[in-house]
């Protein structure tokens, strides 16, 4: 689908949506998807949080330059495809802009449709194509689909988010650029023992 614009919503637009907007540029560059971030409700005008900023520099991506913003009819007016991360992210959005409620899938629902689908195999023509062949292969969208906020949740739940949504993209992203992309890899996580 080239050409494709892509929206990824969390709650505050400083923790998984500007990650899996900075993660999905690394493997696909804006040549052949356009994507943004945002948040409902949003806090605009902040960084990323701190722990999902190291794991995305640590995992080869770049933090900088990112600033909060919050969900508006305007930005959904230039998207194709808006992907939520939490069920009550969709919910609030089919609440506030249903006349967008054709491009609106959660991510987690989206992710396990692609993997039905293997990558590569599935053809879609549209984004509310796509919309409805995830919601025909994986159901509809529910809590238990969802990316965990880890927002000032410590290391371990920031580094469960973004394992969740790097494997989730890994599903994703060959569907959406057409044919098969370089996966993403996270680096092995050292042990550290007490005594060291």
């Amino acid at each position: 689908m080239q050409g494709l614009r892509l929206l990824f919503v969390c709650t505050a637009n400083i923790s998984r949506s500007p990650y899996a907007e900075r993660r999905t540029r690394q493997v696909l560059g804006e040549d052949r998807l356009h994507v943004e971030s945002a948040g409902v409700p949003g806090f605009p005008d902040r960084e990323m949080d701190p722990a999902m900023a190291a794991l995305l520099v640590e995992r080869g991506g770049d933090a900088s330059g990112h600033l909060s913003r919050s969900v508006s009819e305007e930005i959904l007016e230039g998207v194709d495809l808006i992907v939520p991360f939490e069920f009550d992210h969709h919910m609030r959005l089919l609440e506030d802009f249903p006349a967008h409620r054709h491009k609106i899938v959660g991510f987690g629902q989206l992710a396990t449709a692609a993997r039905a689908w293997e990558a590569g195999t599935r053809t879609i023509e549209s984004a509310s194509d796509l919309v409805g062949a995830a919601v025909a292969t994986a159901g509809i969208n529910a809590p238990l689909l969802d990316v965990a906020d880890p927002y000032q949740r410590g290391g371990r739940v920031a580094r469960a988010s973004a394992d969740q949504i790097d494997e989730g993209l890994n599903a994703l992203l060959p569907v959406l650029a057409g044919g098969p992309v370089t996966p993403l890899e996270a680096p092995r996580k050292r042990l550290r023992w007490p005594w060291s």
